[in-house]
């Protein structure tokens, strides 16, 4: 239903997905085939469950009547913030094999990027565990305005069986409140899963595919250190029969020693992996 609403591209059949880390990470990667998915309050931009808020107001105040306005912002907008996803882990990959803005975060000289065939790790993964929703981030201002709006006027009140303008109208004249309150609780809901789709387009060039995880067991929950603080995350299991789908790696622009690529060559070689190790084609000054 979600990925209906969003319009979500999801990988198809000879699509990758990139994941860019670093070399210890990486090798703990491959040892144990299982990957990190970090609860979302804690992700690296510290704002971005909070853009939604921000989308969502501009819609609703470019709404004519200041009493629908008002309304609105009291009982969607100005809760929204009450309604946040504590128990919501996501994995973060991409759809750029080579991306300078990632190496820049994850180790232009002791970083790698791996490649999986798409689909494959996304059936790997669904058979160990359930996914609440993946696909591409949306970056576009416009298409995260239409998809609110989209959201709030149409797609919601049909659902209800009522017009949006009948049911701001009744909200306002107090004759029947029934249907703006179900009209706030889904727009709270659906919210809540467009924040995690939702990025501010200064992040476009990231390309992040996101693979999202919700209330997982209590007894799953981890913790690592990061910067000095615990960090929560659950562990995502690739293991199944053979392998896990991986296509290529490639060396970090500034790890373009030998050893870098020879090394991890012979690493994968060892564990029963017939991929190749590339260089970056960026070229960068140390």
């Amino acid at each position: 239903m979600i990925r209906k609403y969003l319009q979500l591209h999801q990988v198809t059949d000879g699509e990758c997905l990139y994941h860019y880390t670093r070399c210890t990470s990486l090798l703990n990667i491959l040892k144990t085939q299982k990957f990190f998915a970090t609860k979302s309050s804690f992700l690296n931009d510290t704002k971005e469950m909070d853009y939604i808020l921000h989308v969502t107001a501009a819609v609703v105040n470019e709404l004519e009547s200041e009493s629908w306005r008002d309304l609105l912002t009291q009982q969607v907008v100005n809760t929204l913030e009450e309604m946040k996803r504590h128990d919501t882990f996501v994995l973060s990959l991409s759809t750029d094999q080579d991306s300078i803005t990632l190496w820049a975060e994850f180790g232009e000289q002791t970083g790698y990027s791996v490649a999986f065939d798409g689909p494959e790790l996304i059936r790997r993964i669904s058979t160990n565990q359930d996914i609440y929703c993946h696909g591409s981030v949306i970056y576009s201002a416009q298409l995260q305005h239409d998809l609110v709006s989209s959201l709030l006027m149409r797609t919601i009140p049909d659902r209800i069986g009522i017009s949006f303008s009948d049911i701001m109208e009744q909200a306002v004249s107090g004759s029947n409140e029934s249907p703006f309150q179900e009209l706030c609780r889904r727009m709270q809901k659906m919210l809540n899963a467009y924040a995690m789709f939702f990025k501010q387009e200064e992040f476009a060039p990231e390309e992040e595919y996101r693979l999202v995880f919700r209330n997982p067991d209590k007894k799953k929950i981890l913790y690592r250190e990061k910067d000095g603080f615990p960090l929560p995350y659950i562990e995502i299991d690739l293991s199944g029969k053979g392998s896990m789908p991986l296509s290529s790696v490639t060396v970090a622009p500034k790890n373009h020693v030998d050893l870098a690529q020879k090394g991890m060559l012979q690493y994968l070689q060892q564990l029963g992996y017939d991929v190749p190790v590339e260089l970056s084609r960026l070229k960068l000054r140390y």
